[in-house]
């Protein structure tokens, strides 16, 4: 079954901007499954919460944040729950927007790119867990809209889903994201963000998840040349096909 972007959320207590990657249509008229799932941060899962994600078959959950993040907002205890956590940090510093200096901003197709190869060992372990895990695999960041999209983008294209699909799967961070902007925004002004800056800083728009597509196929060929020059074998490339699409 083939799905709208909206009927993908999953309502965890308490975790923003979750939503799983199936029944999206792929250019050979199949489906993705729905085995990944992408979010913000899980910081703030209650018990309750946790026990829930779960219930949905989570088995892992690839934390994509630095050391900084994780140490300043820790992830509760998911091991009694049978979940195993791994972290994967794109980069060493804080890259929430929260933590973001107040310098001019280079736009998100650059930072998009800076991505890509400093958050190479952190995409080759997300990706392996998603080849290798037995049961669902959720991956996040803080917002789960940048480290986590072009994570999500890396996937649903390698899937063969069109790019229309990816943008608009990326776009839809930025209206799911609205109760974490009014939760981090006292802190951004006390960096010295103007509301308009922190409202920028939380957006998901178009262009930016064009040109880095664009980017993809002009440096590395595809999705699948980026992941094979990160060090995924075809093995594993093959596996996450067969994995989640059908």
């Amino acid at each position: 079954m083939v799905l709208t972007v909206s009927t993908r959320e999953l309502s965890l207590e308490i975790a923003y901007n979750v939503r799983h990657l199936g029944g999206y249509a792929t250019r050979q008229g199949k489906a993705t499954q729905d085995g990944p799932i992408r979010s913000a941060g899980l910081n703030r899962l209650t018990e309750v919460g946790v026990a829930s994600l779960a219930d949905t078959g989570v088995r892992t959950v690839v934390d994509l944040r630095s050391g900084v993040e994780r140490a300043a907002a820790p992830t509760p205890e998911m091991a009694p729950f049978g979940i195993i956590n791994v972290a994967a940090p794109v980069f060493e510093q804080d890259a929430s927007p929260v933590g973001l200096t107040t310098d001019d901003f280079p736009g998100f197709a650059s930072v998009y790119e800076r991505m890509l190869v400093q958050g190479a060992d952190a995409y080759r372990t997300l990706f392996g867990v998603l080849a290798d895990s037995k049961g669902r695999v959720l991956f996040h960041c803080a917002a789960g809209k940048d480290r986590t999209g072009i994570a999500a983008a890396l996937l649903l294209d390698l899937l063969d889903v069109p790019d229309e699909t990816i943008v608009d799967d990326y776009a839809r961070s930025a209206e799911l994201l609205s109760p974490l902007l009014k939760e981090w925004l006292p802190s951004m002004k006390e960096r010295g963000m103007s509301v308009e800056r922190a409202e920028t800083l939380m957006q998901a728009e178009t262009p930016d998840m064009v040109a880095t597509l664009a980017h993809i196929r002009e440096h590395y060929g595809s999705s699948e040349g980026y992941l094979s020059s990160i060090g995924l074998v075809s093995g594993q490339i093959s596996t996450l096909r067969a994995r989640y699409v059908s």
